[in-house]
């Protein structure tokens, strides 16, 4: 008997609730409660739109739900250099997956209308032992659309550890601290901050995720702009002082020459080799300079720390993570979306100690051991369970453009107070879009 069919009763009953509430959304497209009789279904073909970066342990996790269940997961890779603008374009012409690996943030859950394109998964046993991640990742008026089962998503700065001792320099833990360390590194030959700007998204991290760290804990920036009390682009706001902030870095020369076009993963191996001081990235990026160093752990660890850093002093930030969270759209068919509360109901209870173990992250659900983790792994915990805030677009509707936005300041095409001011009419639109 396969796995799927041992576990049906949990995963039917959970299902017959998706479908119910599916119903009171008004979709025509929805399964009738009655087409969730019979045990879970095998034999199906379930499309997944998923991000390439996905580490080894969770394209595994795939194979396995495909051994225990019986149905085929047919991955459409999504390069990640480009992945949010090509899932929304993607989405827009109204092509659906029965998977889909999407940010958890409220704001790009908003930009694929969530409340109304996904399946409520709220009743489902995996929301409980998420615990407080349930509210923010893939959450829209205490409804929850996702499971996330990767690390959240941990923003602040790689660093080399030869390089920066070599110039005497201790980790960074404020923007005063760059800037301090830019004008030491600078006469070394050793570019002092990589920006990845080619890949659209890295700006921003350092133009905003990081600098608003310290003001955004328990969301509370976030409340102020939605309940109106502040807004982004106020001159003498946070935002606009982190605007300013990444702006005097790049025109003092602390960024690398080929900022706006240069890659990803191009940063972090700069960083490795020691060609780079630092690069100001999220968590997800370990498993890509475990893959540069070939595997070797040791290395990465010998060479590479991290550190959070805000605009005043050492702060993380964290958002759900884009690897390892997965939202159920809904297609209109009632076996393959069955099949898809499978595959989430799969990931987050039977395949989940094994995926976790496989991962060397630390889990998201109660009631699974944290494996021994990588050196810099436990880095990231650290400063995670240290209080981190928020990353502070998260649940601002509109700040999905956030990125381009910073793109312009870097390119010099736009000044620190009209990405604000950019940034506060996309919030507007989007919020009146929302009827909010």
């Amino acid at each position: 008997m396969r796995t799927s069919i041992r576990r049906s009763a949990l995963a039917v009953s959970v299902v017959a609730g998706l479908a119910l509430a599916a119903c009171g959304d008004g979709s025509s497209d929805q399964p009738a409660a009655a087409d969730t009789a019979g045990s879970a279904p095998t034999g199906v073909t379930l499309t997944l739109w998923h991000n390439t970066a996905d580490p080894q342990a969770l394209l595994d996790l795939y194979k396995k739900y495909e051994a225990a269940s019986g149905n085929t997961i047919q991955l459409v890779d999504v390069p990640a250099a480009t992945y949010p603008p090509a899932i929304q374009a993607k989405w827009a012409t109204g092509e659906r997956p029965d998977l889909l690996e999407w940010h958890g943030n409220q704001t790009d859950l908003l930009a694929l209308n969530g409340a109304n394109t996904m399946l409520d998964l709220s009743a489902m046993p995996f929301v409980a032992k998420e615990g407080d991640l349930a509210k923010v990742a893939g959450a829209i008026d205490g409804k929850v659309y996702a499971a996330s089962i990767g690390f959240p998503s941990v923003s602040g700065v790689f660093y080399n550890k030869q390089v920066l001792a070599k110039a005497g320099l201790q980790p960074p833990a404020s923007y005063a601290d760059l800037a301090s360390a830019c004008t030491t590194l600078k006469s070394s030959g050793v570019t002092p901050i990589v920006i990845a700007g080619g890949d659209g998204w890295p700006p921003q991290i350092l133009s905003g995720w990081n600098y608003m760290a310290e003001y955004n804990v328990g969301a509370a920036y976030d409340t102020q702009v939605n309940s109106g009390q502040a807004k982004v682009n106020d001159a003498n706001g946070p935002l606009v002082a982190g605007l300013k902030a990444f702006d005097t870095l790049r025109t003092s020369g602390c960024f690398n020459s080929d900022a706006t076009t240069a890659k990803w993963t191009t940063s972090l191996k700069d960083l490795l080799d020691g060609k780079a001081a630092f690069v100001p990235q999220n968590s997800d990026s370990i498993s890509q300079l475990d893959s540069i160093a070939g595997g070797d752990t040791r290395k990465v660890d010998d060479t590479i720390g991290f550190v959070g850093v805000s605009a005043t002093r050492q702060l993380a930030n964290y958002a759900p993570t884009v690897l390892g969270t997965y939202y159920a759209p809904k297609t209109g068919d009632a076996t393959r979306q069955r099949a898809a509360a499978d595959f989430i109901d799969f990931i987050t209870g039977t395949g989940y100690a094994g995926y976790v173990t496989a991962s060397g992250a630390p889990p998201t659900l109660t009631g699974t051991a944290t494996p021994q983790l990588q050196g810099l792994w436990q880095e990231v915990q650290t400063a995670y369970q240290a209080g981190a805030g928020l990353t502070f677009i998260s649940q601002l509707p509109g700040f999905n453009n956030f990125g381009p936005e910073t793109g312009k300041l870097l390119a010099g095409q736009e000044s620190p107070q009209q990405t604000a001011d950019r940034m506060q009419t996309y919030l507007l639109q989007a919020k009146a879009a929302a009827g909010k």
